[in-house]
């Protein structure tokens, strides 16, 4: 199924890729690092780190608009 979606629309689709922006809505909307390391199943908090503060939303929504307007 992630294939196909990553066929239809050309944007990366793939497990972690949506781990990614589960860890990356959840600090968004407030949750603590510890409570986003706890439902996502990592065990190590530098990951939650690395994928929370890696890149804003900010930036996603810039590089989706440039895409659309390829």
């Amino acid at each position: 199924m992630l294939s196909r979606l990553n066929v239809a629309t050309g944007m990366k689709c793939n497990a972690h890729s949506f781990r990614r922006g589960f860890a990356r809505d959840l600090d968004r909307t407030g949750s603590s690092t510890l409570d986003i390391m706890d439902l996502g199943g990592w065990e190590d908090l530098s990951m939650v780190l690395r994928y929370t503060r890696g890149i804003t939303f900010e930036d996603c929504l810039e590089h989706y608009k440039q895409v659309q307007l390829a």
